[in-house]
């Protein structure tokens, strides 16, 4: 039976979240943009058995509030996050996290403005490594922001964007496929990532100044990355795996955005392996 969905109030906005597992290693789940928790639905199984799994809906995302004008902002993002760790007892030893795409970036910047959150992080496809020119945020400007909700949550051109993230769509679960893209499709959340794009500047990890102290980071960090991702190439994850200290790189074969998605028993092997027998990756000790 799939967790039931569950309330909770994070900086005053209704947030969804489920829980599952009784292990006494907790792992949150964050998912990337214009998605929700279902992202995570085939790990889920896989992982309550070792681990006390949470997974939450970003502000403005899947089923938890949308607010409009919102100022999100990396610091806000981070804030939450901890603000439900804390809500839900989820503190102290044997805390970890994995982070998706634009979850990657906020986990990034959750463990870097609340040191001593996380035991180990994984990062899956993580966003915040690539340059936005300041010009991304015209496409924001209410006359394209109108003309473009229009096409990307058509369901033929949002299909075939959707179908982008994986190497081959077919392998996905086809209800899961389906419930994700309608997900990608929702047009209150595409109303969220034109709010993100217009604040730029408070959402990237460079301009931020999070970035450069990433050499700050003392905890074991796994990064696992698709060699066909076509939104963030390879290369990238290897920059990634050279700015964080303490950090393993594993390469998924034929796999493209959505590792977890694509192959959710070898991910959630990896996950587990990372955190629970550290020993096996070279990098598990940080000074």
């Amino acid at each position: 039976m799939a967790p039931q969905n569950r309330y909770i109030t994070l900086g005053g906005h209704r947030h969804r979240y489920i829980e599952t597992g009784r292990a006494e290693h907790t792992i949150l789940l964050l998912h990337g943009i214009s998605s929700s928790l279902e992202f995570y639905e085939q790990v889920i199984p896989h992982l309550s058995k070792s681990f006390r799994v949470l997974a939450l809906d970003f502000l403005g995302f899947g089923l938890s509030d949308k607010p409009r004008r919102k100022q999100y902002t990396l610091e806000l993002y981070a804030s939450l996050m901890r603000e439900f760790l804390e809500k839900t007892g989820s503190t102290g030893e044997n805390v970890y996290a994995a982070g998706h795409s634009m979850g990657g970036k906020y986990l990034l910047a959750s463990a870097l403005l609340y040191p001593g959150t996380y035991t180990k992080i994984v990062l899956s496809n993580t966003d915040g490594f690539i340059h936005v020119p300041f010009w991304a945020r015209s496409i924001s400007l209410p006359g394209i922001r109108h003309v473009l909700k229009k096409v990307m949550t058509a369901e033929t051109v949002s299909e075939k964007m959707y179908s982008t993230a994986f190497f081959d769509p077919a392998m996905v679960d086809p209800d899961s496929y389906r419930k994700n893209l309608e997900t990608a499709r929702d047009r209150e959340a595409f109303d969220t990532v034109m709010a993100l794009n217009s604040n730029l500047m408070k959402l990237d990890l460079n301009r931020s100044g999070l970035r450069k102290k990433l050499g700050e980071l003392n905890i074991p960090v796994l990064i696992i990355w698709g060699d066909h991702d076509q939104y963030f190439s390879p290369e990238i994850a290897r920059s990634v795996n050279t700015e964080i200290p303490c950090s393993n790189l594993i390469m998924f074969d034929n796999c493209g955005h959505s590792p977890m998605l694509e192959y959710p028993e070898k991910f959630s092997v990896a996950v587990r392996e990372f955190i629970l027998n550290g020993k096996n990756h070279p990098y598990t000790q940080c000074s």
